[in-house]
């Protein structure tokens, strides 16, 4: 069973878990929205794990590379337990909805597939077509 883990700095992972629960996605997301209280975060992301069981594919998405909270589930990574930092909404709904059993592969061609949708949009030529609205 898929197991999705979004973490974060404050309260980034909570916005994501309901930005992805708005577009579809059907996952039970583990939420940690570390530093919002007094709750040390080793002991939180220590109850998550302790939840899945030794089969699970858990997929982790954070906040910032080396932050905190990504170092924190560093130790979890394992070849059935993936920890992707600087996720955005676009990588986590990618991954979220795979179909298949994630690979470190195909968790790469979605990272590269992230990186190109982010652009700046002053830079694109666009053609107007009056025929769109």
């Amino acid at each position: 069973m898929r197991q999705v883990v979004l973490a974060s700095h404050h309260r980034f992972a909570q916005g994501l878990a309901d930005t992805l629960e708005f577009l579809g996605s059907k996952n039970d997301f583990k939420v940690v929205c570390a530093y919002v209280d007094d709750e040390p975060l080793a002991p939180q992301v220590q109850k998550i794990f302790d939840g899945f069981a030794p089969d699970d594919e858990v997929l982790v998405l954070t906040d910032i590379m080396q932050g905190s909270v990504n170092q924190a589930f560093v130790p979890y990574a394992n070849p059935h337990t993936f920890v992707v930092a600087g996720v955005n909404v676009a990588l986590a709904f990618e991954l979220c909805l795979a179909p298949e059993p994630l690979t470190m592969e195909r968790i790469e061609a979605a990272l590269v597939q992230a990186r190109d949708a982010m652009v700046l949009i002053n830079t694109i030529q666009v053609e107007d077509d009056e025929e769109d609205e």
